[in-house]
């Protein structure tokens, strides 16, 4: 009955009741809209910066592919060590420079690809071995000149090169 009689005395006040009547809304609102609806906010919210992340992932691997699209033409055609000396022989030929020896270094995996290192020793001169690497610094092959080493003869020049070329998977 104190209660009542408490209530009663203040909610006859019209300013009181209606400050009352705000405030009861106000934590009814609170309770029943704004709790779920802010837990569902943060529920999205968290599950938009995830997918932000994954957009910025599928973003990085579509320029990863367009960057291996436009090396893919510089490693397709050689398949195995044979194709490999095939290419440097025949260019070789291209500016008449002698082998004198080849050795093939052991094949390495560079990530889906296959490398394969070739130690050579030729002779030509000096305009010549001066073409053909070039002529290997500018091939349409994916190519890495590890050692260069020149050396003069009596009437040419010889050269110590190790190439290490990229060859498709397959």
């Amino acid at each position: 009955m104190q209660y009542k009689a408490l209530a009663e005395q203040h909610l006859s006040d019209p300013v009181k009741l209606r400050l009352f009547t705000v405030g009861a809304l106000l934590l009814l609102v609170t309770v029943l809209v704004y709790m779920p609806l802010y837990k569902i906010i943060e529920n999205n919210g968290r599950l938009l910066i995830a997918a932000r992340e994954r957009n910025n992932y599928i973003a990085d691997c579509e320029k990863l592919r367009a960057q291996t699209a436009a090396f893919r033409p510089f490693i397709e055609g050689r398949r195995d060590t044979s194709d490999w000396i095939s290419y440097l022989l025949d260019g070789m030929r291209q500016f008449q420079i002698r082998l004198r020896e080849m050795s093939p270094k052991k094949q390495s995996q560079v990530g889906p690809y296959k490398a394969a290192a070739l130690s050579m020793d030729i002779e030509g001169d000096y305009q010549e071995l001066k073409n053909y690497v070039e002529w290997l610094e500018d091939s349409k092959t994916l190519v890495r000149i590890d050692t260069l080493q020149l050396a003069k003869g009596r009437n040419d020049m010889s050269m110590k090169i190790t190439v290490l070329g990229i060859m498709s998977k397959k």
